[in-house]
């Protein structure tokens, strides 16, 4: 596939038209309009000085099967913090352990899980996350309508003195459980200990459910896919296992054709909704028609809600819809402003997915409408971004917080869009193999669990392009990146050395890092900087899987500007 002027000029049309709404991300940004504050604005929870319980739980799966139930479990999270973040409640601890939210001595609470006539209790110890607790749901009738689940918790909190006894603190949290009938048609997973994906193979046979990492491409279809299917063996044999199509499908025949052909290759298909998700009935006959496709991977509804002034509560009842007809496959959305009424909308996704494009632009001044840029105003292609790979980085990291803080940490995953366009309208390059690569390792690193390109076709040649740094990387993420991200008992961190980013998995016998240089500058990394302090035999305990412009000696790593890496170690 070639690169061309036609490409670069259709993107940046359809990208200029897409802001002709009357505000972008709340904001002005034309010329002969005056600066209005944009609003929207996510609010941070208050600090509390006294410990808070942040208590939670969730299906270990969602959905679950017939064919689950008396393997089916709960996961229970405990954390002890000092934010009043959605459900976090106030607890009495002895004051010697509540100085500190890291103690591993604060104790243990007795949850007890209540769905239906199932009744489950269990000792959790406090400040603990990802407790699984097995809940046999055999007996409960497999349906298309979530079962709703009481969470409650009782704490025996310390006396203050000898003369007042313990007394028990309760807490309490609700959650859904969906245990759907088993079938033969497709089927998505989410696994909520992780919030990585499950599926079946893609071809139709049937099979075991593996944990999955999309790896994909956004491609026009009127314009690109429907005239040339030729494009769906180039993604797979660049190793993409995920297809994207931008509606509208205006023929359904050749759309048809896509669907085979994407089964034949063991791909998976996202279907994209933007073009009508807010008409109900259109939407309903789409999920009546497309659910039972044997690859199907999720359906996607809003596009830059938070972009186009869509109604707030327009992706809810979408969502709502979508769930009471199909709830075997997860629901998508994606958002384009850092924060732009970004709670309403999230509340109609299971995955959040964001299109931050910083490459090549000029963050403080739009070529488009010759405009200042600024939280404020204007419209520079990336909002509220500074034009460099750490933009990618806080996007994520800022709408994992979010998630978090709204309670949703458990229930709803972020994926990352990285750029695969440019040269032309607001961006003045297009991103190298190298940069696309840092784009996804970054966000990786800070918890994206899918990563679907915008869009296809893109720059194609030697290894240095984003195409052909693909094809080498591709397989090495599916190998070695995805067993780790999607491990429920692998542990995490991340790392910030003097721009390099990095993210450390554990899995209990080896590690993965994940390392980028975000910043225009030669860098170099101590392995205990980056959580490798172990590390005392690079030549026998470090494994190299993948690097540009990024080596290593005994004692740390040698980064060149945009360095990147894949490691696994072993160490004693």
């Amino acid at each position: 596939m070639k690169y061309n002027k036609s490409f670069v000029a259709l993107v940046a049309a359809g990208l200029v038209r897409g802001s002709l709404a009357q505000t972008w991300c709340g904001k002005n940004y034309m010329a002969n309009q005056s600066v209005v504050p944009p609003g929207g604005q996510f609010v941070l929870p208050t600090q509390s000085v006294e410990p808070l319980l942040s208590f939670r739980c969730a299906p270990v799966f969602r959905p679950y099967l017939q064919e689950d139930a008396k393997g089916a479990a709960f996961v229970v999270d405990t954390p002890i913090v000092f934010n009043w973040i959605t459900g976090a409640e106030p607890i009495l601890l002895s004051s010697t352990s509540a100085s500190s939210s890291g103690s591993t001595c604060l104790g243990s609470i007795s949850v007890t899980i209540s769905v239906g006539s199932i009744k489950t209790t269990a000792n959790v110890p406090l400040n603990a996350t990802n407790v699984q607790i097995p809940v046999d749901i055999s007996k409960l009738q497999a349906q298309k309508t979530a079962y709703n689940v009481s969470c409650s918790a009782i704490y025996t909190a310390p006396s203050s003195s000898k003369s007042q006894p313990a007394y028990d603190q309760k807490f309490k949290t609700n959650t859904s459980l969906l245990y759907l009938p088993d079938t033969h048609a497709s089927v998505t997973k989410t696994d909520l200990r992780t919030g990585a994906l499950w599926v079946r193979p893609a071809n139709g046979k049937g099979g075991a459910f593996t944990p999955f990492v999309p790896q994909g491409f956004y491609i026009n279809f009127d314009q690109y896919l429907a005239k040339n299917l030729t494009m769906i063996d180039q993604l797979k044999a660049d190793g993409f296992n995920t297809l994207h199509p931008i509606p509208p499908y205006d023929n359904l025949t050749i759309f048809q054709e896509v669907i085979n052909k994407t089964v034949s290759a063991g791909m998976y298909i996202v279907y994209d909704m933007r073009s009508n998700y807010k008409n109900l009935t259109a939407v309903a006959q789409q999920v009546k028609t497309y659910a039972s496709i044997p690859n199907l991977l999720n359906w996607e509804t809003a596009h830059e809600p938070d972009g186009n002034s869509d109604p707030q509560d327009a992706t809810r009842s979408t969502y709502d819809l979508i769930y009471q007809m199909d709830g075997y496959h997860p629901i998508s959305i994606v958002l384009n402003c850092e924060d732009y009424n970004f709670s309403p909308h999230v509340k109609g996704a299971d995955i959040v997915i964001h299109d931050a494009y910083p490459i090549g632009i000029n963050a403080t001044y739009s070529p488009v409408w010759h405009t200042v840029c600024t939280p404020d105003f204007g419209h520079c292609g990336c909002d509220n971004c500074q034009g460099t790979l750490s933009d990618i980085k806080t996007r994520v990291q800022t709408y994992k917080e979010r998630l978090n803080i709204m309670g949703f940490d458990r229930t709803k995953s972020v994926w990352t869009t990285p750029q695969a366009f440019g040269s032309g309208a607001y961006w003045n390059t297009t991103p190298t193999g190298q940069q696309w690569a840092a784009m996804g390792f970054t966000s990786f690193s800070h918890g994206a669990l899918g990563s679907k390109s915008f869009q296809y076709t893109t720059t194609t040649g030697n290894t240095t392009t984003i195409e052909g740094t693909a094809t080498n990387l591709t397989v090495l993420i599916k190998d070695f990146v995805q067993p780790f991200i999607v491990d429920p008992n692998a542990t995490f961190a991340s790392y910030d050395y003097q721009g390099v980013d990095a993210g450390l998995w554990h899995n209990g016998t080896a590690y993965l890092l994940l390392v980028t240089n975000l910043v225009n500058a030669n860098v170099y990394v101590p392995w205990k900087d980056v959580g490798l302090g172990s590390i005392t035999n690079a030549t026998t305990q470090l494994q190299h899987i993948f690097s540009v412009s990024q080596d290593t000696n005994a004692t740390g790593l040698n980064f060149l500007p945009g360095g990147i890496g894949i490691y696994t170690a072993t160490p004693p």
